[in-house]
């Protein structure tokens, strides 16, 4: 089972493990607190440190993942493709939003 780190609103030691999630519903799992909590943290940095990697390339081209196709029953091959439309000019969407 994966469980979103961001959804953990607390970690008890009951003595088994207990996460209590945003929404109120509690899981016991195996894992001692802090083995939870450090996989959590190696977690967000690998998506940090990805992120920062994605942001120092500047190709200036947007990767589209391959998305099965239904009909089909194959994927589709990832192609770059140059940026197109208002938001490469550098706008961004009403209300602030990034």
């Amino acid at each position: 089972m994966f469980i979103n780190e961001d959804l953990i609103e607390s970690i008890e030691a009951t003595p088994d493990t207990v996460l209590t999630l945003v929404d109120g519903r509690k899981i016991v799992v195996a894992d001692a607190p802090q083995l939870v909590v450090d996989r959590a943290r190696s977690y967000r940095a690998s998506v940090l440190a990805a992120t920062e990697e994605l942001r120092t390339r500047r190709s200036g081209e947007v990767v589209l993942f391959p998305v099965a196709d239904a009909d089909a029953g194959g994927t589709s091959d990832a192609k770059p493709e140059p940026k197109a439309g208002p938001r490469a000019a550098g706008r961004h969407p009403a209300g602030g939003e990034r």
